[in-house]
């Protein structure tokens, strides 16, 4: 077999050896092939986990009698869980501050928790079941410490009135404090607001403690927007809160558009 030129002279430039070609391929097979392998393996592992996301969406809303519970946004007071499984971790479910909720979850079966000692409302043990199956809905009722009606708001010569009716719901449950909180957004609460600090001096009309509070009557308060804290913001909102003796969480109306 004739050799070509440039085989003699690869041969000589590796002293006497054949070029190192067929090495070289066998060196790039030796770690190409693992490489393809591992490749397969990562695409088969995605195409194993492409499940469909849930679809099923689950509404529903805090009540008491039937009407809406407001609290705090963002408090962890309701849980699903889907009985059955092995691992069955609990689901969040995130519960806005006007009482409703939604959720994307598989159609099958669950049971709907209220956490215990979260929500400003009387504990309840009892799970609600769940029956998803495409679009579902689920009120969940809670008796609230404090329940509101009659709430009114009015802006009279730049100070917020608010009038309203409180009802305690529990006994054994005594008042706090019930006040008005004024924030730049509608989500606004006792964390989340824009009212004068203690230092700032706060309008005295826009508070009462629990001790000067006559249920049987309605309730006022009042608050000016003249406050250096409120001026800067063109909108403003409020709702009134209320808190119970020896628990954090509280109940409050809905909100009220102030500008």
């Amino acid at each position: 077999m004739k050799r070509s030129r440039i085989y003699f002279l690869r041969t000589r430039l590796n002293n006497g050896q054949p070029a190192p070609g067929g090495a070289l391929k066998n060196k790039r097979m030796q770690w190409l092939l693992p490489l393809c392998a591992l490749l397969f393996m990562a695409l088969g592992g995605c195409e194993k986990d492409n499940y469909d996301a849930p679809s099923a969406p689950l509404t529903g809303r805090l009540t008491f009698n039937g009407e809406p519970v407001f609290i705090r946004q963002g408090i962890n007071v309701i849980q699903l869980y889907q009985p059955g499984y092995e691992l069955s971790n609990p689901i969040n479910v995130n519960v806005k501050q006007d009482g409703s909720f939604s959720s994307l979850l598989f159609d099958g079966d669950y049971q709907l928790i209220r956490v215990s000692g979260n929500g400003p409302w009387e504990n309840n043990t009892d799970t609600i079941p769940v029956k998803v199956n495409g679009a579902t809905t689920v009120d969940v009722p809670v008796v609230p410490y404090f329940s509101f009606s009659d709430v009114a708001f009015s802006i009279v010569n730049d100070s917020l009135k608010a009038s309203f009716r409180l009802h305690k719901q529990m006994d054994n449950r005594q008042l706090e404090r019930v006040f008005l909180v004024i924030g730049k957004t509608q989500l606004v609460d006792n964390l989340i607001n824009v009212n004068p600090s203690n230092q700032q001096n706060p309008d005295p009309n826009g508070s009462l403690p629990g001790a000067a509070v006559d249920l049987s009557q309605p309730l006022r308060l009042s608050y000016g927007l003249s406050a250096t804290t409120f001026t800067p913001h063109p909108h403003l909102f409020a709702r009134i809160a209320v808190k119970t003796l020896g628990f954090n969480e509280m109940n409050f109306s809905d909100v009220f558009v102030i500008r």
